[in-house]
């Protein structure tokens, strides 16, 4: 095991015990007699394999509970390659070898003892050189025809889309805030997409297993796995996104993102909408006061904390835009229309220049260091941007009379709209079934949309309406059970990645999930609606 890593050495020494001594897994959930079955398996699992106590947690359950129910055999997708490494050079390249990702990914493959069986095949290996090396000129072709597109990219590889992944892949382990095409390392990433889809098919046609279970779906590693699973009729379920517990996946919607589109006809067709609606308004004014609401449970503290920022004067008819993280994945939605935030936001700032639309930049408030850079950038290149800080709260900005907000997909579109402010998106976002947000499909309909940013598309009081009927749906409508599950996963999700917690208070946070009579019928689910 690594010396260097403090973190392995934590997951091997604590939960490389998995399940006996931490009670990951009760070990009623498999005996004896599950090992003996082994060699009469009658399905086949396949999980991905990520160095994170929270996946490695859930998977761990959900195979201890599979082997409950069936004699199967578990395996696991080794997903390291390019996120070996953050950067370029020898030394990246090294980290991000088939010999280091072996290394690396060892110890975690090794905890989780009789659950898994094998290897389904790993991301970084050299036990294909001739195949590999053919992709390597093979990349060099992929690469020169991404070269000659212009606007949105599109690339296929065994007939799976790889351009998305690609660039978010490259924004996040270049790292760069802006796609280039000509960059050399996109080369190298189409020759890892050549390698993964290839492992995948090959895989996957051959071992038909029950079901793909996967974190997120963004960048290459998750991403091609989970696409070319879909392609061979494998039922994907993804476990990235806190809105809901589990997201079984389709080849139409292939994102870990919730399916935000039948919101609204949903709602209609419910009873007691008045009592709905006043549900929803109690918690959305909580968070908008400053507190935290059941929905921002996961946030360290509120974004709509007292501030003692001074607004501009000048804020009164302007527009807001609200920046993201420049390195975060912006393909986590469909239909996005620029390929990375940078080129949204110049392409945003030049249109109202040029109409000479007043606005100001706001930056993401959880942005990661590396975006200071980009923010200097951007007022190197544009001179006289006006900012507001990035800690001031949008009951601030409506106060002072903000007229329209601008984001790519940002869930700020209905809290602006609750405070009467319309806004404008250009991607398939959480809101794109509402009137509150007008969402552009192409450059062209985005342009038009700032130059009539001053438009309400509705009037306040049916803003209002939308913005409660969004968060109704999203945070509050469900079973009990149903909530219940979802609010143990966000506080396993907190304890593994938000709070400094002990090794005791994340087995306890987990035991709680496990313990869930909605968790068990959850698998149950897995069952019924795996192919």
């Amino acid at each position: 095991m690594p010396k260097s890593s403090g973190l392995l050495k934590k997951i091997r020494k604590v939960l490389g015990r998995y399940p006996d001594e931490y009670g990951v897994a009760p070990t009623s959930f498999y005996d004896g007699t599950d090992i003996a079955r082994a060699s009469t398996v009658s399905v086949v699992v396949t999980i991905q394999s990520v160095p994170d106590k929270l996946y490695f947690l859930l998977f761990g359950a959900i195979c201890a509970q599979t082997k409950r129910r069936a004699p199967s055999r578990v395996e696991a997708v080794i997903v390291r390659a390019v996120s070996g490494a953050v950067g370029m050079g020898w030394i990246a390249e090294l980290k991000r070898s088939a010999c280091a990702a072996w290394f690396w990914t060892s110890p975690w493959v090794r905890a989780y003892g009789v659950l898994v069986q094998g290897v389904a095949y790993r991301c970084a290996t050299w036990m294909h050189p001739v195949q590999d090396l053919s992709d390597w000129f093979k990349s060099k072709h992929l690469w020169q025809q991404l070269q000659r597109q212009g606007g949105t990219l599109s690339l296929k590889i065994g007939n799976i889309e790889v351009a998305d992944l690609l660039v978010d892949s490259y924004l996040r382990f270049k790292p760069s805030p802006e796609f280039d095409v000509d960059d050399i390392f996109v080369r190298r990433l189409v020759w890892q997409a050549l390698r993964d889809v290839r492992q995948a098919h090959a895989y996957f046609a051959k071992a038909k297993p029950r079901w793909y279970l996967t974190s997120y779906t963004t960048y290459l590693e998750h991403g091609i796995p989970a696409r070319v699973a879909l392609a061979h009729g494998v039922t994907v379920w993804s476990f990235g996104n806190l809105s809901q517990f589990g997201k079984k996946l389709s080849v139409e919607d292939s994102f870990h993102t919730a399916d935000f589109g039948g919101y609204r006809q949903v709602f209609e067709k419910l009873d007691c909408k008045s009592e709905r609606l006043d549900a929803a308004r109690e918690q959305l004014l909580i968070r908008l006061s400053g507190g935290i609401d059941a929905a921002t449970s996961y946030m360290r503290q509120s974004a709509y904390g007292q501030s003692s920022v001074e607004m501009p004067r000048d804020l009164d008819g302007a527009v807001v835009i609200f920046l993201h993280d420049f390195y975060d994945s912006p393909h986590v939605y469909p239909a996005l229309v620029f390929d990375d935030f940078w080129c949204w936001i110049c392409f945003t700032i030049e249109v109202l220049q040029k109409v000479g639309v007043p606005f100001y930049l706001k930056p993401h408030p959880n942005q990661i260091t590396l975006s200071d850079q980009v923010l200097e950038r951007l007022r190197q290149k544009y001179f006289n941007l006006k900012w507001v800080p990035a800690g001031t709260s949008n009951t601030q900005l409506a106060a002072a009379g903000m007229a329209c907000g601008v984001t790519v997909y940002g869930t700020v579109a209905h809290e602006l709209a609750y405070l009467g402010v319309p806004s404008i998106g250009c991607a398939r976002h959480p809101h794109h079934a509402f009137d509150f947000c007008r969402t552009a499909a192409t450059r062209e309909e985005y342009q038009e949309m700032l130059e009539t940013y001053s438009e309400r598309p509705i009037s306040k009081e049916v803003m209002q309406r939308q913005a409660l009927i969004f968060y109704y749906m999203h945070n509050l409508f469900g079973d009990g059970d149903s909530l219940a599950l979802k609010q143990a996963f966000v506080e396993l999700w907190m304890a593994c990645n938000m709070r400094k917690s002990s090794e005791a208070e994340v087995m306890s946070s987990f035991k709680a999930l496990t313990k869930l009579p909605a968790f068990d019928r959850f698998v149950d689910r897995l069952w019924e609606t795996s192919c």
